[in-house]
């Protein structure tokens, strides 16, 4: 929590503030099951309008205390605001299904827990089914580092049926206890801070932003600023879609409107005599995933509804790793399935994938007689398994070696003295390697000696940097790469 030059943060301006609660699982293990059932039970959550049919963020009340849930793809927020170093979410509860155990996602959801240092609690779901088995589900739990409590830690947990509602209550209870013990509060005279967990353009309101608030106090007319995108308040829509003057943390707000769409997962501040300009961070331009020159490359276009559907689908993508192909998203936007997009697919010898959206007829038409593939799906899943299924078709395998071309040092005939770093693998002398030069094989090569600190080695080794003796047709240069 921030203050300013002539203001002292002190207990008598803190507020308490409702706990903000992501639920986070492996898919099918009853996340939106759970929050369908505590909106449904709750008077006020179930009144809930489009930003709960968005988003899944609303608020409840519980022993007459308000929480706030977050479904995904508030998870992709939260996984960015962790990668940045805070937290987009005060506690987490982890469901995992009685009948399936700890499965991959959950593994992933306990590593963004345990890195974020958030407090969590674990709903042990579908205890209702027949192949239900609790103590399983625990030692699965125990296996992977989460210690339960009456199980040697401190994680505490419940068993539930988000289908019948049994044990949810019992959560609940936990997840206020959790909250009082972290002892949350907010400076009501500081500018608002929050995060974005949802941007999108509509046709009357403009760009609006789901966002929720963590400090300070959000009213229309403030000025607001992201990393990438300011504007002033017009409307604010809290999360029953009625318009409201101000919201309090931990509330999730619609807001209208920016000049231009906020990214998922930044922090805004924003306040009635704030500079957007000068209030705006400098984002570090995002590292590009490094493709492995030696890979075959499959190439990607991907559009989708909403940003936060297309901030899921990229976010999931970049995160799988392929040993024998690379994955490059060319160009990734919001929006219907266009000619224009089917003209950059033709130009990169890309795929286009399309997540709750469609293309257009005359995209479809051209895609036809151009011979370029358009996939399409509503499930999030569908698609990446269309993406593994192109993968095998383009996948060769993976070299032993690589190694990159620092400098040449001398020539003579076909005799030529490199100095080379191992990007992976180990080379020895006497080995025949491929020549690559931008991509492409160009010739073969003979290692007659090699060298380290002036030293003769039998082997070097990945991330070694070492001379080598290169007997070779073709006169390398700086750049090019030896693949065994």
């Amino acid at each position: 929590m921030k203050t300013t030059d002539n203001q002292q943060l002190t207990a008598d301006n803190l507020t308490p503030r409702p706990p903000i609660v992501v639920v986070m699982g492996h898919v099918d293990h009853g996340k939106s099951s759970l929050l369908d059932f505590i909106r449904k039970t709750n008077i006020v959550a179930k009144e809930a309008g489009g930003i709960t049919q968005s988003i899944g963020a609303y608020e409840i009340i519980h022993n007459d205390k308000k929480i706030t849930f977050i479904d995904t793809p508030g998870h992709e927020a939260f996984f960015k605001m962790r990668a940045r170093g805070a937290k987009a979410a005060d506690l987490a509860i982890l469901v995992v299904a009685a009948d399936d155990g700890v499965k991959p996602q959950t593994l992933e959801s306990i590593k963004i827990l345990k890195s974020a240092n958030t407090p969590f609690a674990v709903a042990i779901n579908k205890i209702d089914k027949p192949n239900a088995d609790i103590e399983k589900t625990k030692n699965d739990l125990t296996a992977n580092g989460v210690l339960l409590e009456g199980y040697g830690g401190d994680v505490s947990w419940q068993a539930i049926s988000a289908k019948t509602g049994q044990g949810v209550n019992e959560l609940l209870d936990l997840i206020l206890l959790a909250a009082e013990m972290e002892n949350l509060t907010y400076n009501p005279e500081e500018k608002a801070e929050g995060f974005i967990i949802e941007a999108k353009t509509d046709s009357s309101l403009g760009n609006i932003a789901i966002a929720i608030v963590k400090n300070g106090v959000l009213k229309v007319g403030d000025q607001i600023a992201t990393p990438t995108a300011i504007g002033k308040i017009k409307i604010l829509e809290n999360f029953l879609s009625k318009k409201v003057k101000k919201l309090e943390p931990s509330a999730p707000a619609l807001i209208s409107k920016f000049d231009n769409l906020p990214q998922i997962g930044e922090e805004f501040i924003a306040g009635h005599d704030i500079d957007v300009k000068t209030e705006r961070e400098i984002v570090p331009e995002t590292a590009k995933n490094k493709i492995a020159t030696h890979l075959p490359v499959l190439k990607l276009i991907i559009k989708a509804d909403v940003s936060g559907s297309l901030e899921t689908l990229s976010g999931i993508i970049k995160n799988i790793k392929y040993e024998n192909v690379g994955v490059n998203i060319i160009n990734e936007s919001i929006g219907g399935i266009t000619d224009g997009d089917v003209k950059s697919a033709l130009a990169n010898g890309a795929i286009i994938l399309g997540f709750k959206t469609k293309p257009t007829k005359i995209a479809e038409n051209l895609a036809k007689t151009q011979n370029i593939k358009i996939i399409v799906s509503e499930i999030i899943y569908e698609l990446i398994e269309a993406i593994d299924k192109e993968i095998k078709l383009i996948e060769k395998p993976r070299p032993l070696a690589e190694a990159e071309i620092l400098k040449i040092f001398s020539r003579k005939e076909k005799k030529q003295l490199i100095g080379a770093k191992i990007i992976f693998g180990s080379i020895k002398n006497n080995n025949r390697l491929k020549i690559l030069r931008n991509n492409e094989e160009i010739g073969f090569g003979k290692i007659t000696s090699l060298k380290r600190q002036k030293n003769e080695i039998v082997e070097a080794k990945e991330g070694q940097e070492c001379g080598i003796m290169l007997e070779s047709d073709v006169q390398i240069n700086e750049g090019d790469r030896l693949i065994l």
